[in-house]
Order: structure tokens, then sequence, then C-alpha cells
């Protein structure tokens, strides 16, 4: 359960509390204060629907279910195809043992916040289970692992209410990337810590819901906001020439399902990666990690072109 205190507004920042009829606004001039946020599958639905592409009667329909479904089929698929997000797994540890370290949040746990947490992310498994930590978890859409639904474009917590943030595989689905770092530096204490993982070279996924790509410089920039502890590739080149077989099936058929199955036949070029030279398959990655800490100033234009880690 999420301290009721912690909620703000998506649309004007004032405290959301709640009460008969549903959690209102309590800003006396706010739409919201009127009009209450709308409940789905029992949990609020924290949106300025002016400024979303969710709309609340849309949810309302459905209770909060998401719009695209992944069969158990695709799902097995899935993790046949992808190996263990090592990466992922090692960064978010690393983030608590940091917060842990520096006992910024003394007499009480570390309080981690996951972006898009609709479903349990690869490599987040222990995030999820580990009794040490406050974990807050929201989507666009309702299911058992958020405590409300929310856009990224406008977190509805309070300033610096956050130790850490986990944010993986998202920023390709939101229409304005730098809006959603700049509101993860917003809900971030002083001094906490941020991991990204997101796609670079990767075919559309998730259909209408898939907007941008990062290379790991693009990546860095975007969260310019943060010193860097720790940035790189999590897949590499290897995992590119595995989606791009199955992209080119899929477009010589007009059948997704011999994509994949095309992309189950070359699974161990992803396992390629481990062996490929590090900065030249950076350049090729198929998606790229940022962990970094919440800083006073952001790295300058100049700074941005010694950062480059490539091959080139």
């Amino acid at each position: 359960m999420v301290d009721q205190h912690l909620f703000i507004c998506p649309r004007c920042a004032a405290p959301v509390r709640p009460g008969a009829g549903g959690w209102r606004c309590t800003g006396a001039a706010c739409r919201y204060a009127e009009e209450p946020f709308p409940l789905v599958a029992g949990i609020p639905a924290l949106v300025d629907f002016d400024h979303s592409v969710l709309d609340a009667d849309r949810l309302r329909a459905v209770e909060g279910a998401p719009e695209l479904h992944r069969t158990r089929y695709q799902r097995a698929l899935s993790r046949i195809r992808h190996p263990t997000n090592t990466t992922a797994r090692s960064n978010v540890a690393r983030m608590l043992q940091l917060l842990r370290d520096d006992g910024a949040a003394a007499g009480r746990p570390p309080r981690i916040l996951v972006i898009g947490g609709g479903t349990i992310g690869a490599g987040l498994e222990d995030l999820y289970t580990d009794a040490t930590i406050e974990l807050i978890s929201f989507d666009i859409y309702a299911s058992s692992g958020v405590q409300f639904v929310a856009d990224g474009h406008a977190i509805p917590l309070a300033d610096g209410s956050v130790d850490g943030v986990v944010i993986q595989a998202v920023l390709e689905h939101v229409l304005e990337p730098p809006v959603v770092a700049k509101e993860i530096h917003r809900v971030l204490r002083s001094a906490g810590i941020v991991y990204a993982d997101t796609p670079f070279l990767q075919q559309v996924h998730e259909g209408p819901y898939d907007f941008t790509r990062f290379t790991d410089s693009g990546h860095r920039y975007l969260f310019r906001g943060f010193a860097r502890i720790d940035s790189g590739a999590i897949a590499g080149a290897g995992t590119v020439l595995r989606w791009s077989f199955d992209q080119f099936v899929r477009s010589l058929t007009r059948s997704a399902l011999l994509g994949r199955l095309t992309a189950l036949c070359f699974f161990w070029l992803s396992y390629a990666d481990r062996v490929l030279d590090p900065k030249y398959s950076l350049d090729g990655a198929s998606s790229v990690f940022f962990l970094g800490r919440k800083a006073d100033a952001p790295i300058s234009e100049a700074e941005i072109l010694d950062y480059y880690q490539g091959g080139l």
C-alpha cells in the first residue's frame, strides 16, 4: 500500500486524497476537485486525461485491462529466445546497495518506483520479492503488480518522494521521453538513483504504442541530469541480427508466427553477444542501459561528445 500522502494531482500538483466517490484533487480550482479520478479494477487512475494517450471512458469500459495481450505461447517463445537479463538484475542490486550505503532512507526501507510495472520486467524478479524495500509500481493499465494507473509524463507522486526509479523497456513507448526523464528527476530525492534500459536497434513492437529509439550516447544525454555510475549495452549485435531475421521473414511471408519461429531457430545469436567486442557491439546494440545518480546540474552539450563509448 502506497502512503496516500505521497500522491499529487498530475494536472496541478496539489495533494490527491481518497474520499466519497473516489480520489479527488484538493486544489479548489482543479478539474479533478469536482470530477474524481476513475477507479479501474479497484485502483485509482491518476491521469490528466486532457494530456495523455489514455482515455478515461475506455479505461472504465475495459476495467483497466491492457489493450495489447501476449498469449502464453508468445511469452514462452520470448523466454526461449531471450537470455536472462543479468545486466538489469546486477544493476538494480547495485542500486539498492548504494542506497543502503547512503543511509539516506534512515528510519524506513528504500522506496523504489517502477515505471511500467504492469508485468515484472526481465531480470527484475528479485526486486518484487525483496521484503527489505518499499516498492511502488504503476503502468498505463491495471494489474496485480501495480498500485495505481498513471502516465509517466506526469507522475502523480510528490517531489523527492522516492529513493530509486527503475524504468525498463518503457521510454520507447512514451511520446516525450525528455518529459518522462524530467519527471524521474523530480520524484527522486537528492542523490537518488535511476536505472533505465531502453531499445536502440529493435523493430517496432507493441504496434501503435512504439515511438522512439536511443543510441547509447542519446540515452546518456536523455539522463543528462544524472551523474553516471555505469552504462552500456544490454543486448548487442547478435540480438539485432536475430530480430532482423524475424522481421525479414514476417515481411516476406506476412506471417508473424513464421517470423517468431525463424527467430527461435537463431536464438543462439543472442548468446553470441557475450563474445562480441563490447565497443563495436555497443554501436550496433539491440538495447542499452544507464545507471545514474541525481545531480544538481546537467552535463553540457559538449560533454556528451566526450562520453562516446563505441568502437568508431
